[in-house]
């Protein structure tokens, strides 16, 4: 009888159970302490026996592959085993998840299930995994974890907490591996203690790498304190978390409160803490406030200094008046309204009396058409065209 139970216990799950051995033993006694019992009887008792749940109180359990290596290893108030010692289900549960040798995961809950001879186990109720290698903290109502695809898929109502960032999602999977948080469903997440917020669909969180990626339409809100500073929104967007930038492409609608601008293009980086953009792409520049729009092959942009800087391909309208700037470069005070350009100027003015400027220079403001054309480098005339009606 003690070698059969020797036996389960390898099989199952390899533990020295001095719980288990005394209600074994006494089992044992009670079935044979009758001398005057039938063979019938002992048979049916010994089937009894057979078929009685196992209950373990304060007991450690682990799980080891076939090489030897622990595969995780848990604290109980009580396991309690089905027939089969197959599945048992736990109460107050605490322990470590190891992979290659190493503690990937530390555990709790208050209620768990081992099934499938330890393959898997069920977590539920309050359940907190804890990364030690990140500092990475995972809360959940129920999670389940495979040892062989080393996934935590984690359910109803995911939060994920680090330093450098919080998030909440309807459900998640955590690729210990990887150290990869993928998160679906009604995601919001917020770094900068609290300062930037985004909100999305999909979102996958590589930890070590201090690297978000978003592949789905996503919104992203910059505050300064309670005040909402920036607003973007994008089809896909990578956040580098230790440099504080989002790489942001696609569909991109950019919009600045303070000054009031508005940003259009398919890629931008943008410095968020210290406000700056930055294109390469063809961007458009729109200051909605006075119906001035600007345009160019790249841009560099400061918010927090209200600068803007514009370089190929240069293309500044008034929206109110109709007149229009080109030039090679442009750098826009955006408050002030005030522009530089260089480089093959051309300003044309359609409200009466319309003409043309040509020159190298052209400084002055467009909200008003106050714009003077000039050609100081190399002491040449400006050129002007008007156009009687």
């Amino acid at each position: 009888m003690n070698q059969q139970h020797k036996l389960k216990q390898e099989h199952y799950l390899p533990l020295k159970w001095v719980q288990g051995v005394m209600l074994l033993l006494l089992l044992t006694l009670v079935a044979c302490q009758s001398d005057k019992q039938s063979s019938e009887n002992l048979e049916t008792s010994g089937e009894t026996r057979e078929e009685t749940n196992l209950t373990l109180q304060n007991a450690t359990l682990e799980q080891s592959n076939a090489e030897g290596e622990i595969l995780w290893k848990i604290q109980v108030d009580e396991a309690k085993y089905s027939p089969d010692r197959k599945k048992a289900d736990l109460k107050a549960v605490k322990g470590n998840i190891w992979q290659d040798g190493e503690i990937v995961l530390r555990v709790k809950s208050d209620y768990g299930v081992i099934n499938r001879d330890g393959a898997e186990i069920f977590l539920r109720d309050n359940v907190v995994a804890v990364d030690p290698r990140n500092e990475a903290v995972l809360r959940s109502e129920e999670v389940e974890w495979q040892p062989k695809a080393s996934v935590l898929t984690i359910r109803k109502n995911v939060r994920g907490s680090h330093p450098q960032l919080e998030a909440s999602a309807e459900e998640g999977k955590y690729n210990t591996r990887e150290e990869k948080l993928e998160l679906t469903g009604k995601i919001e997440a917020t770094a900068e203690k609290k300062q930037l917020q985004l909100k999305t669909e999909h979102l996958i969180w590589e930890v070590p790498k201090q690297t978000i990626i978003g592949d789905r339409l996503l919104t992203m809100i910059k505050f300064q304190d309670k005040t909402i500073t920036d607003r973007l929104v994008a089809n896909r967007a990578r956040v580098l978390l230790d440099k504080k930038q989002v790489i942001v492409k696609e569909n991109i609608e950019y919009k600045s409160i303070k000054p009031p601008l508005q940003i259009a293009t398919n890629e931008i980086i943008w410095h968020y803490q210290t406000r700056q953009v930055y294109s390469s792409q063809p961007v458009q520049l729109i200051q909605y406030a006075q119906n001035i729009t600007v345009t160019g092959n790249q841009a560099h942009v400061n918010l927090a200094e209200n600068m803007a800087y514009l370089k190929g391909g240069v293309k500044g309208i008034n929206q109110t008046n109709d007149s229009k700037l080109y030039s090679n470069n442009l750098t826009w005070n955006i408050l002030a309204q005030t522009i530089e350009a260089d480089g093959n100027v051309i300003y044309e003015q359609n409200q009466n009396p319309k003409f043309n400027l040509t020159g190298e220079k052209a400084v002055g403001t467009l909200v008003d058409n106050n714009i003077v054309v000039t050609n100081s480098d190399r002491q040449e005339r400006v050129v002007t065209e008007i156009f009687p009606e």
